[in-house]
């Protein structure tokens, strides 16, 4: 225990009813979830530089523990651990989803990890936010205002500012990601496996499209740079979208100018960040000239 530190008051909220409570009657507070980034983190607690007075354990919400869907979409409680969702949705969840979540480690760390705790990590930003943003997944957020709780539901693209960083409005709370359960007919997703350890050097990659005889349709790539931030664009997007494979090598070329032109704009990047980034798109080219290539002629 650092010298003269106070110990931080310990809040275990029952429902979001309760949460809503604490929150209007403490201030400087730190939400806890499954501790699988902060423990990791130097300095955390107990830590002057913190400066926190109350931290709110999360875990004992019932609500946000709860798993639901229909045909369309899945919803899952912040507290969901990335394990359960996995496991129990790996039948309906988008495979680029699941690839991204067992990427992140062994089921020893997975079990642990939140779907809330992956998105609102501080300080360096996680794989799992830019899958959600290609996937067009929303969030419900819990605000404190007005001496009340209340609800609200955004795109999480926007809630990324400026920086890149996905940022929840002061005093909420993400309660519930819902994600759509259609399967875009190309997924493809990359991640350094020295994500976490090495972030100055890491890359995650997530790419959806439909395909549609020889164009794509929908298409989204979402890079994150755990250093920089979630880098996407609409603009790049709708370059995937005007082209028709298979693809000339000068037009491959055009594509990674224009691509690194935007991410340098208003993102560091590394020179094996860059590698990493080429190589993936080359290979979604590669992969995509190859299904123009083998497509039956038809017959008019």
């Amino acid at each position: 225990m650092v010298e003269g530190l106070n110990s931080p008051n310990i809040h275990t909220p029952k429902t979001l009813s309760e949460y809503g409570n604490i929150m209007l009657h403490n201030t400087n507070t730190s939400l806890w979830a499954g501790g699988t980034y902060i423990m990791t983190r130097p300095d955390v607690y107990p830590s002057r530089a913190t400066g926190t007075d109350n931290i709110i354990y999360l875990g004992e919400i019932e609500e946000l523990h709860r798993f639901q869907r229909n045909d369309r979409v899945a919803e899952f409680g912040a507290m969901v651990p990335l394990y359960q969702m996995a496991t129990s949705g790996k039948g309906v969840l988008p495979k680029i989803l699941v690839s991204n979540i067992e990427s992140i480690g062994c089921s020893i760390i997975t079990r642990r990890a939140t779907i809330g705790g992956a998105l609102c990590t501080p300080d360096m930003t996680t794989s799992i936010p830019g899958t959600l943003i290609a996937l067009s997944s929303n969030v419900e957020m819990k605000i404190v205002k007005k001496k009340r709780l209340h609800s609200r539901w955004a795109p999480i693209s926007r809630l990324v500012d400026k920086n890149g960083r996905f940022q929840l409005p002061p005093k909420a709370l993400l309660s519930r990601v819902r994600i759509a359960i259609n399967q875009p007919s190309y997924q493809k997703f990359f991640c350094t496996k020295d994500f976490m350890s090495k972030p100055e050097d890491s890359v995650a990659i997530a790419f959806v499209a439909d395909w549609e005889q020889d164009i794509l349709q929908n298409a989204r790539l979402v890079i994150t740079l755990p250093k920089s931030g979630i880098c996407f664009s609409r603009d790049i997007d709708n370059i995937f979208t005007a082209l028709r494979f298979p693809l000339e090598d000068s037009e491959y070329d055009s594509i990674y100018n224009v691509l690194f032109a935007f991410i340098s704009s208003s993102f560091q990047i590394s020179p094996l960040q860059k590698a990493i980034i080429r190589s993936f798109v080359g290979t979604v080219v590669e992969e995509l000239n190859r299904k123009a290539l083998t497509m039956p002629i038809s017959e008019n």
